[in-house]
């Protein structure tokens, strides 16, 4: 029993150093969302093999069928992919945060108009009707050459945090809707 007695106020002792710890010298909550969203965009921006392998196994078998090579048409996309973390606000009594990041990338909206203007136009131009799986290698090429030619945007996007009743801050799951949003416009 004594020993129980003893180890409450040494517990105690320790909680307190390590509350004060995190207060006086670890990362503030905005300091930890600026790296997770740095960590995040960074494996977007430097084409990082996991982000290129999803988008690879995303795919599944149209590109193969368009005869473009998904880690290849990434990297075009991804061409001058970059991004400003701005303001994070944090309300902790609350238990949320909200990151301000511009995002610059290339349209996907744009790319697929653009794409079926082309595509369309070479396939009016066309003098007699290729087979299929031309057809498919010639949208595939048009898909790339838009792409390659395709100009980036500035796209403000929001990101929001929530703390856990552990303490641990983790992006809400409109994170995915807004990125998604941002690559679209």
């Amino acid at each position: 029993m004594k020993k129980k007695l003893l180890l409450a106020p040494l517990m105690a002792v320790l909680v307190a150093c390590v509350v004060v710890l995190s207060g006086c010298g670890g990362p503030s909550v905005e300091e930890l969302i600026t790296e997770d969203l740095t960590t995040q965009f960074d494996e977007v921006k430097n084409g990082g093999d996991d982000f290129l392998a999803g988008l690879e196994e995303a795919s599944g078998d149209e590109f193969e069928q368009l005869g473009i090579d998904p880690k290849e048409y990434a990297k075009s996309y991804l061409e001058g992919f970059d991004y400003k973390i701005g303001d994070v606000t944090v309300d902790e009594d609350k238990g949320t945060a909200t990151a301000e990041v511009t995002i610059t990338c290339k349209s996907m909206n744009q790319i697929v108009e653009d794409f079926a203007t082309q595509y369309q136009e070479k396939v009016a131009a066309l003098d007699s009707m290729p087979s299929d799986d031309e057809l498919y290698k010639m949208a595939g090429q048009v898909m790339v050459d838009v792409t390659k030619a395709a100009k980036t945007k500035d796209t403000k996007v929001a990101f929001k945090y929530s703390c856990n009743d552990d303490g641990e801050w983790s992006a809400d799951d409109s994170a995915t809707n807004e990125m998604m949003n941002a690559m679209m416009s």
